[in-house]
């Protein structure tokens, strides 16, 4: 019968045969069958058959001379019988063009792909252009294709119907024609190179009891082709051969079983098949026995199983994968898991039958000490001892901490996509030169020049290495061709504090690596860079550190010309500013309203007055203030109001003692005038007013020239950091380098991404040139000040008048736009960033509709005077009016809109209720008849408008404080509201917010806080927000 009928086939025949031999008197060959027969079919009535005739004709059997094998034995020969072939080595590739092949896999589907490169001197091998498959069909102008290519291009095959061509590789015959190709590499990741292996069916050898059990580990696959990815740049291709299915057929699907007394055989054959198949078994090899057997002495080879624990990483997208294995039979044998799988191994390596017996608790012992020395992989899910390290950063954690294993691992890389770490431990070979350089507008700043000895093959200059402290926020900075630079996070602080403070000078001129250092960051810069290296430093820069060191111990006395009783804080204040003034900074006072900063000013003023003319510029409705401060409280000063009236006269006569008082419109339109004398003290007072750099007020402003430049302002930070700098860049030009380094550094970081270390070292940099106390620090006496708002329900008319505008105007900003209206409960919807799509210009139209919506939520006469629309607004107002009148308060009301305030007006005389009025167009005369007669008792009600209100008054007669309805800028809103809560005020102050609900009024409110986190980020300890785009005004509109 044939080996594969495993012992099944029809013996029959042979009892018929015997019959008929016996019947006809052949007993000879009755008594042959009989036997053959009984045997075979294990039928005790034939063999006594067989041996009755022996005995009677005293014949010898045929069957005693040929031993029958039992079936499992001739099947087990079979398996010996069977050997396989050997593989031809790979070509060299050579010339300046060649084929590579890309491979795409994905949830165990493969896909392949040619592409033609070509070399250039300098640059390497290109990207490549994609080859056609019916090029690579024909053949057509391929010559540089090798014959490895070409049998890789023979399996391509090509298909018509419907009298359409199409190609397609049959990956039965293309897998293993890619075997071994040298030039395979990752279709999502062309740079890196991929293996495709020749893989082998598994056969597996167990023992149960007396029992050996013969398997395949994993049935075929029936496209007679299976992929399995090893590793992320090794595929084991694994192609079904005839030989394959043979044993197959012979092993069956439930596998061979064989007496266990027989194993020597049994692994004689399997030797055999160690050729084209990996066998892991339970069963020990005796090589010298099996090579014996097999009648061959090198036929097996037994080698010592090596436990060497091999990591291979791989770049993933944004990050790598990291596998784990071990290869027994070295670096060219099969990989396998650590601990996992049969002690005993059967392969065939470099043409060399090997059986080894691995140590598995070894294998599970080495692989445990490499995870335990690596707590980031600890850290992570693993899977079958298989990592996914997402980002770049947590991989070169895991290298770092590998370094201290080196010894128990190897690491195996990508060709060319190696990387290094270097460990920087201290910066003791860090070498620093500072010397002084002249600037433009007559500044000088400090040079830097330095490089940092990483280790004896590597040096880095100072500016790369800020450079890439900028960059890169993590503890790794990347030098170059796969090295990083590892910090401690001590250096990595320091090294945050030295890229902060330091300004990147001429970024387009490679030969200049020096950095510029302002002077008043010298005592900072030496803080960081103190045992740092050695630094070799010029006189000036000795002499600045002195200087500075000389002004902390500065101990000023307030001016005994001051005739007020300053508080501790404002003592505190004083000394501050004199001590700045003596180093040669300048300086923000942010205390909140009410502090008295005017009055901390003065004192400045007292002590500098004597070497020359002061200037001071306010807001034209507080140069009164300024007027009367300064005669009530330093009468020994000469103050001047810059009017309309010999001004360059005024001007050029200034000398000391002399302080001249100017509004912001007349710092405008006497810019010239004013910067050409050179003014002891500047105090730029409500200094908000030139937070916009590109207006000619800012501009004009930063040609003044002055020794000591101060602002006075509760809010330094009304919008968006760009303000920060305008008002640092007049007091201390250059601190924060230039506006585009700035919002590099500390403006993108921290208003889109909210950077919390850009925001620290900001508030570090800063934070000894400005002076900021809020009212509950420092003023234990003043009356405790309760916000409350007050929700407004529109009436059902309202509403609907509301709703129709909000509807309109979003209709009007789509085809303004050109934008798609889509759906969305009714109303129109956009999707489109308007910012980005026609800039300024739409983002003034939808303000313009924002606009007229806030006033449709105060009054619907703002919007339709005809209208005779019941303001729910208007009806509130006067429920809490009459309320605070009842209970003898008096309050302040606040409205942007001078129309709504005109409309409050006619309703307050339609009550006879006693009012004061104050607007922008109030004369500054009336305005201060206005205040006085409301602080002497004379009326309920001030009714101001927002912004001409928002300054310079005390108007704390007043307890309660009506805001009736929100600003952009809460900060506008405090302001306005420590006109009642301030010095002087003895009563709990209580403010109230008039809001309509479900309209823009609650959106903006929203809005309120991510500004107050804006300046508190910098001035406190709190967050920060960004500025207000055009797709977050439109949000405004949009239904919610």
């Amino acid at each position: 019968p044939a080996p594969d009928a495993g012992g099944a086939a029809d013996y029959g025949i042979f009892k018929l045969l015997g019959n008929r031999a016996r019947e006809n008197g052949f007993l000879w060959i009755a008594m042959v069958f009989a036997e053959l027969n009984g045997r075979v079919a294990q039928d005790q009535r034939l063999l006594d058959i067989a041996a009755d005739i022996a005995k009677k004709t005293e014949m010898a059997s045929v069957a005693d001379v040929v031993v029958l094998e039992e079936p499992w034995k001739r099947r087990l020969k079979a398996l010996i019988s069977i050997a396989g072939d050997r593989e031809t080595p790979p070509e060299k590739i050579s010339g300046n063009c060649r084929m590579i092949w890309l491979v795409g896999y994905q949830e165990g589907l493969i896909a392949i792909a040619a592409r033609e490169q070509r070399f250039a001197a300098g640059s390497g091998w290109s990207k490549g252009r994609p080859i056609a498959f019916s090029r690579l069909y024909s053949g057509r102008n391929l010559d540089f294709m090798t014959d490895h290519d070409r049998r890789i291009c023979k399996t391509l095959k090509r298909e018509q119907s419907n009298h359409k061509v199409r190609y397609r590789f049959d990956l039965r015959h293309t897998l293993p024609a890619m075997v071994g190709h040298p030039l395979l590499f990752l279709e999502e990741a062309p740079d890196i190179s991929v293996e495709f292996v020749k893989g082998e069916p598994e056969l597996l050898v167990e023992k149960f009891e007396d029992q050996l059990h013969i398997r395949l580990l994993k049935d075929f696959s029936e496209e007679g082709i299976s992929v399995i990815r090893e590793t992320p740049t090794r595929f084991k291709i694994i192609a079904v051969t005839e030989k394959h299915r043979d044993i197959a057929r012979i092993i069956s699907g439930n596998g061979l079983k064989i007496p266990a007394t027989h194993s020597k055989q049994v692994m004689a054959a399997v030797s055999n098949l160690s050729a084209f198949m990996t066998v892991h078994s339970a069963v020990a090899l005796d090589t010298a026995a099996i090579n014996t057997l097999n009648g061959k002495k090198d036929l097996m080879q037994g080698v010592a199983a090596s436990p060497q624990i091999y990591i291979q990483l791989i770049p993933l997208g944004e990050g790598f994968k990291l596998a784990m294995f071990v290869k027994p039979f070295g670096p060219k044998g099969p990989y396998l898991r650590p601990g996992q799988g049969a002690e005993n191994i059967m392969a065939e390596v470099d043409g060399q039958r090997l059986q080894t017996r691995r140590d598995l608790a070894r294998e599970e012992e080495k692989a445990g000490e490499i995870e335990n020395a690596c707590p980031t992989l600890a850290a992570l899910e693993a899977r079958g001892r298989e990592w996914l390290l997402q980002e770049t950063e947590i991989c070169l954690d895991v290298l770092l901490e590998l370094r201290e294993v080196m010894d128990k691992v190897i690491i195996e890389w990508p060709e060319g996509e190696r990387i290094a770490v270097r460990q920087l431990d201290s910066m003791d070979k860090l070498s620093l030169q500072v010397r002084r350089v002249k600037g433009g507008r007559g500044l000088s700043w400090f040079a830097m020049t330095g490089s940092l000895s990483i280790d004896e093959s590597r040096v880095i200059d100072m500016k790369k290495l800020v450079e890439l402290a900028r960059g890169n926020s993590g503890r790794f900075l990347p030098l170059g061709n796969g090295e990083f630079l590892a910090l401690t996070d001590e250096l990595r602080r320091r090294l945050d504090d030295f890229s902060y403070i330091a300004e990147l000078q001429n970024k387009r001129d490679t030969a200049d690596r020096s950095l510029r250092i302002h002077p008043l960051a010298a005592i900072a810069l030496e803080n960081v860079i103190q045992g740092m290296g050695s630094l070799e430093a010029d006189e000036p820069w000795m002499e600045q550190l002195q200087l500075i060191r000389e002004s902390q111990l500065l101990d000023p006395k307030v001016p005994s010309t001051l005739q007020a009783e300053l508080r501790d804080y404002q003592v505190e204040g004083y000394k501050w500013l004199s001590r700045l003034a003596h180093w040669g900074g300048g300086a923000c006072l942010a205390d909140d309203m009410g502090l008295g900063k005017t009055l901390q000013a003065l004192a400045i003023i007292l002590e500098k007055t004597c070497n020359g003319p002061i200037l001071v510029v306010a807001p034209t409705s507080v140069c009164m203030n300024w007027l009367q401060e300064a005669n009530r409280f330093a009468p020994t000063l000469n103050m001047h109001l810059l009017g309309n009236r010999s001004r360059k006269k005024l001007v050029q006569s200034l000398q000391e003692f002399d302080v001249l008082v100017t509004s912001y419109t007349l710092l405008q339109q006497e810019a010239k005038l004013l910067a050409g004398i050179d003014w002891q003290v500047i105090v730029l007072d409500e200094a908000q007013a030139i937070k916009n750099m590109e207006t000619k007020r800012s501009r004009a402003a930063m040609s003044l020239n002055g020794r000591f430049k101060l602002l006075t302002t509760g809010t330094p930070i009304e919008n968006h950091l760009g303000e920060l700098w305008n008002l640092f860049n007049f007091i201390i030009p250059g601190l924060l380098g230039s506006l585009e380094s700035f919002n590099q550094r500390f403006g993108i970081p921290i208003e889109r991404y909210g950077d919390q270390v850009a925001r620290r070292k900001l508030r570090k940099l800063i934070g000894p040139f400005m002076m900021r106390r809020s009212k509950v620090q420092v003023l234990e006496e003043l009356p405790p000040r309760t916000e409350i708002t007050l929700q407004v329900k529109m009436n059902d008319d309202e509403l609907a008048f509301y709703e129709a505008m909000r509807r309109q105007a979003l209709e009007n900003l789509a085809v303004d736009n050109s934008l798609i209206v889509g759906p969305g409960k009714g109303n129109t919807a956009t999707g489109v960033n308007a910012a980005r799509n026609n800039g300024k210009g739409y983002t003034v139209k939808i303000l313009a509709e924002i606009m007229k919506l806030r006033r449709a939520c105060c009054n619907p006469k703002l919007v339709m005077p005809e209208t005779d629309i019941e303001s729910s607004k208007l009806l509130l107002f006067e429920k809490v009016v009459d309320e605070l009148l009842e209970n003898r308060h008096k309050a302040l009301v606040f409205s942007q809109f001078v129309g709504h305030l005109q409309i409050i007006r006619s309703f307050l005389d339609k009550k006879k209720i006693e009012y004061r009025y104050l607007d922008g167009a109030t004369p500054v005369k009336q305005r201060e008849k206005q205040v006085e007669a409301f602080q002497a008792g004379k009326g309920d009600l001030f009714l101001i408008s927002l912004k001409a209100g928002g300054l310079g008054l005390n108007l704390t007669a007043a307890d309660y404080v009506i805001h009736m309805d929100p600003w952009w800028n809460p900060a506008v809103e405090d302001q306005a509201s420590d006109r009642a809560h301030r010095i002087g005020q003895v009563r709990p102050v209580t403010i109230y917010r008039l809001i309509t609900r479900h309209t823009i009024e609650e959106k903006i409110v929203k809005l309120h806080q991510e500004k107050r986190d804006l300046a508190n980020s910098l001035l406190a300890e709190s967050d920060a927000s960004s500025k207000i785009s055009a797709e977050e005004l439109l949000n405004l509109i949009r239904e919610q």
